[in-house]
């Protein structure tokens, strides 16, 4: 007997097909369902599909499809200085407060998406005189926007192979995977949580927390909070903005 195809909307995170998780390479379940069915509705309409099935068939057999809806489900967006109020926090009182205590900056940006936030940072510790020393990494679940970063070329600015070479690029599920060796003095998160299911977001939270060195600061994106910041060890010292103890 033929199966019938699954109904557009009628998918959530929570019950998506196996097949469909496979075919594009996405933990779906780790992302809120609400989220996963918009984008799964959004990819319907635009590749003109009418079943949750051909959308797994179309992804398995099409590179740039499955490019597509892996974007739109991690929402991959980032700019020069997205969100400036957050880069006037850090170059004013945070980033002033972290290098009285060590003038090797580890900075980490945990879902980087095309690489723009950590050049941001970059800028800015640049103009405190602080970018020799620091070390960067940024990682994120796209290989796609990885390539970007490393390249570094951009509509807005092109970054300098001299500068280039002062950061790392890794591919990472925050999550699913553990956290970069070592610790940070600094973790940039910033509107990745929004979009996971609750146990996903408490165990992103968690790995954050985790990564952060003595005196290290964890900063979220400008809609996020932590609701319970001393259950992780953090204590709230600007907005959006958690530093672990000394």
């Amino acid at each position: 007997m033929h199966r019938a195809a699954t109904p557009r909307g009628q998918l959530s995170g929570a019950g998506a097909p196996t097949a469909l998780s496979a075919a594009s390479g996405l933990r779906l379940e780790a992302f809120r369902p609400e989220h996963v069915a918009d984008r799964i509705d959004r990819a319907l309409a635009g590749e003109q599909l009418a079943s949750v099935d051909d959308l797994a068939a179309l992804l398995r057999r099409d590179e740039r499809a499955r490019a597509r809806f892996r974007r739109s489900v991690a929402v991959s967006h980032s700019g020069l200085f997205r969100d400036p109020e957050q880069f006037e926090i850090l170059e004013q009182r945070v980033l002033p407060r972290l290098l009285e205590h060590t003038s090797r900056l580890r900075a980490w940006s945990a879902g980087c998406a095309n690489g723009l936030e950590l050049w941001s940072l970059a800028i800015v510790l640049n103009r405190l005189g602080a970018l020799d020393g620091a070390s960067l990494l940024g990682s994120d679940l796209l290989e796609e926007n990885l390539a970007v970063a490393r390249a570094g070329v951009y509509d807005v600015v092109e970054i300098s192979p001299a500068l280039r070479g002062r950061a790392r690029w890794e591919r990472r599920d925050l999550a699913n995977d553990p956290p970069p060796s070592g610790r940070f003095d600094l973790v940039l998160c910033r509107n990745v949580a929004i979009y996971l299911e609750p146990a996903a977001k408490a165990r992103l939270h968690r790995m954050l927390a985790g990564a952060l060195a003595a005196g290290g600061v964890l900063m979220l994106g400008r809609s996020e909070r932590l609701g319970d910041p001393a259950a992780l060890g953090l204590r709230r010292v600007e907005s959006h903005v958690y530093e672990c103890p000394r």
